[in-house]
């Protein structure tokens, strides 16, 4: 390979939030967590040299998205998912979950209903919440390891007059689906003809594992939608604060444009703009090399889970770098889990609970690691599990 992934990054003292919000026995212990969604490699070579050039500039004003920005941002929709957009049809927030919260305040009103698909990213609960807004729930089924979504379900409740809106992740997080054109085309369909419009957070649409296609949900509903995009997850850039969300629709765009504007959304963040650029015209091959990577962890995982860990199991997963395991087969509830897997196995990871109710009993591993930690992990597991016998 051309670019290291096996070194790990000491990332002590640098305020990372992974490391600083691990609990006490583990803080400072050298473990390195599983929990947050931002990886244990360095961005591509080529975004660091071209913030350090940048940053040698000295001057670090308000920056707009035009000219080279733009440019790289509709090259990589182009060239990476087929995907023609438009000079106008972008607006820069400070992250995606920002724009949740954007979109919801512009497009529903405080008592009105949006559908979210759980077990699913927890932001989208507080997006909901947070604005005095009602959580309507459409939950995905699990078939035999595998999750999907109940249409049946979704057309019920999208039938109700108080559902204005749809928040979408697509791919979904924490469960691993990619979903598919015909997926999409039938979301597409049920709130299209009920009128609720569908935000479509895209955050991991670059992290697709061999066999899996994402389709941008804009190719199946049309206008009518905001697709939400960033280089965040994608390069290990999330600390940049940068998203591009895309409207095509004119109407919608000016309304979710003046909400955001009345939230203070300006200008990209200097060194976004630059890392953004290299990252969309100089470092497909980078991400291509990941994908290998953390395709070969997952593969990894599965093979240990049912070589050596026989009470637990593991949602295949077809795109993110979020692996989901299912622990309930240890017979612990929610707080004695967590309790083992800090104190037996020193194992920082995301409680499942977190994403809603059917999440409970299961893991969110991120493994955006070095193969080396992720055996560590594993092994300290094992041990554990097998102290309990």
């Amino acid at each position: 390979m051309k670019y290291d992934f096996t070194s790990s990054i000491d990332r002590s003292n640098t305020g990372a939030y992974k490391y600083d919000m691990m609990p006490e026995p583990l803080r400072g212990s050298g473990i390195v967590p599983m929990t947050i969604a931002d990886m244990e490699f360095s961005a591509p070579p080529e975004v660091n040299e071209a913030v350090v050039k940048a940053a040698r500039h000295g001057c670090y004003g308000y920056t707009g998205p035009q000219g080279e920005y733009l440019d790289a941002v509709k090259h990589w929709q182009k060239t990476r998912h087929g995907w023609d957009i438009e000079d106008d049809w972008y607006v820069v927030t400070n992250g995606i979950v920002q724009a949740l919260g954007i979109a919801v305040r512009a497009f529903t009103r405080p008592g009105d209903s949006v559908i979210l698909q759980s077990p699913v990213y927890t932001p989208f609960y507080g997006a909901i919440k947070d604005n005095g807004r009602i959580i309507v729930e459409n939950p995905l089924i699990e078939n035999n390891g595998r999750y999907e979504m109940d249409f049946d379900d979704l057309e019920a409740k999208c039938a109700d007059p108080s559902v204005k809106l749809m928040l979408l992740c697509s791919p979904h997080n924490p469960v691993g689906r990619v979903w598919t054109k015909d997926e999409l085309a039938r979301v597409a369909e049920i709130t299209g003809r009920n009128g609720v419009l569908v935000i479509s957070d895209e955050i991991h649409n670059d992290l697709i594992l061999p066999g899996n296609t994402h389709t941008v949900f804009a190719k199946t509903a049309g206008s009518r939608c905001i697709v939400c995009t960033a280089v965040s997850k994608t390069f290990n850039l999330a600390g940049l604060s940068c998203s591009n969300i895309l409207i095509p629709d004119k109407e919608l765009r000016e309304r979710f444009s003046e909400r955001a504007h009345m939230d203070g959304c300006g200008c990209v963040p200097y060194i976004a703009r630059f890392a953004t650029i290299a990252a969309y015209t100089e470092c497909a091959g980078w991400l291509d090399e990941l994908l290998q990577v953390v395709n070969g962890n997952f593969e990894y995982l599965y093979a240990f889970v049912n070589e050596r860990l026989p009470r637990l199991s593991v949602t295949r997963a077809e795109g993110t770098y979020l692996a989901w395991i299912d622990m309930r087969g240890l017979g612990m509830d929610h707080e004695a889990l967590s309790g083992f897997l800090v104190e037996k196995a020193r194992i920082a990871d995301n409680d499942g609970a977190m994403f809603g109710k059917a999440g409970e009993g299961f893991r969110r591993w991120n493994l955006a690691m070095p193969r080396s930690v992720l055996e560590d992990a594993l092994t300290r597991l094992e041990k554990a599990i097998n102290e309990l016998d």
